[in-house]
């Protein structure tokens, strides 16, 4: 195996080449000797007679078998072709000339055909051979270029993601500061209003009730902001108990109640009776399905149907609530919880909703999904785990 991989790797080197070729010639030249000196030796009535020389022509035959492997080896078809040749070319004067036998050309013709054809598989399987193993290389280096491919794409990945992160920190920093930055405004507004009051001593208690109330207003809403985004960065564990994710939704539906009535919509709850109770925190929970439902009305601004369906499986309970509104766009999936990403109009959502329960669900151990068709609404499915 060595040798054989000498050969395929050296072959085309002028000097070995060379050096191949006057070691067949030799090969064929101590053949000819061998095959010659019997037949010499008979004719002149030597030593010879009846001995090894003049008893196995056929095996000085094969002596030439070894030039023309040896050929087919270095030089492959071509070899096996030259030297066949020349083996016919030595063989059959000796033939015409000196054998006794009655068909005198057919025996060397028949060991000649055999010689080529013995080369011809030699040099077809080391082509093979050599097919292969270049093959081999052309797949080992086009594994490495996509091994170094894959390497490359997955830092591009990385930093992508990366600058995703650092993108989306830029957003959310810039709209803390806007939604914040409204409500601190108007407590300053009003306070300077107050302390205007109380230096011109024009101090009329409704006005000042009145101004001390849009203060707590706006103080209450940046509480509220505040808590959302300590909701959204988990910074508020859940409080668990035995929950049945039925009565959840049934405490959460008169928050909607209203809205759902005002924009025509129907509601349908199909809940699954015998459904397992979970481990959860009641209050974070309603604060989710509030939102899908609250999410869902809003879409059907025309009217509608809004449906909420509980199943309960051995290992997950599943909720779907899903509207009969325009959906949402393809575009607009991959960002839909992200933090204060929203379609709706300014007045009617700030887009904490929807990371908010995100996390909730998530912190639950649980999965949220969303599928929609334009034009035909939209189902958001919420898994949970039963323990």
């Amino acid at each position: 195996m060595k040798l054989v991989e000498f050969l395929l790797s050296k072959r085309s080197h002028k000097g070995l080449r060379s050096g191949h070729f006057f070691i067949i010639v030799a090969l064929m030249a101590v053949g000819t000797f061998v095959y010659y000196v019997d037949q010499t030796a008979l004719a002149e009535g030597a030593f010879f007679n009846n001995t090894f020389f003049t008893g196995v022509h056929d095996l000085h035959r094969t002596l030439f078998f070894i030039p023309i492997l040896y050929a087919s080896t270095v030089f492959r078809n071509r070899g096996s072709l030259v030297a066949s040749a020349s083996f016919m070319a030595i063989v059959m004067p000796r033939a015409v000339m000196f054998s006794p036998y009655p068909d005198p050309l057919m025996r060397p013709l028949l060991f000649v055909l055999l010689a080529f054809f013995v080369g011809y598989l030699v040099s077809a399987q080391l082509d093979n051979i050599e097919r292969q193993r270049k093959s081999h290389k052309e797949l080992v280096g086009l594994y490495k270029e996509v091994v170094e491919t894959h390497n490359s794409l997955k830092e591009s990945q990385q930093q992508l993601i990366q600058a995703e992160k650092l993108t989306s920190l830029g957003q959310l920093a810039a709209s803390i500061a806007h939604e914040i930055n409204n409500p601190l405004g108007s407590i300053l507004v009003y306070t300077q209003l107050l302390i205007r009051q109380l230096n011109e001593e024009q101090f009329v208690k409704s006005k000042f009730t009145e101004n001390l109330k849009r203060i707590e207003s706006e103080t209450a809403y940046s509480g509220k902001l505040v808590k959302n985004l300590l909701d959204f960065a988990r910074q508020s564990p859940p409080s668990l108990s035995l929950t049945n994710l039925n009565q959840v939704i049934e405490d959460a539906y008169p928050l909607v109640e209203h809205s759902a009535e005002l924009n025509k919509v129907t509601v349908i709850k199909k809940f699954d009776l015998k459904l397992p109770e979970v481990m959860a925190d009641k209050n974070q929970l309603k604060q989710v399905f509030t939102n899908l439902m609250l999410n869902a009305v809003q879409a059907m601004p025309k009217g509608g149907h809004l449906e909420i369906t509980t199943s309960g499986k051995k290992k997950n309970i599943l909720i779907e609530v899903n509207d009969s509104g325009s959906g949402i766009r393809k575009e607009h999936l991959d960002k839909l919880f992200t933090p204060f990403f929203t379609t709706k109009d300014e007045a009617m959502g700030v887009g904490l909703g929807l990371s908010v329960a995100y996390g909730i669900v998530k912190r639950h151990g649980g999965q949220i999904e969303v599928k929609t068709r334009a034009g035909k609404g939209t189902t958001f499915k919420v898994t949970l785990p039963v323990k």
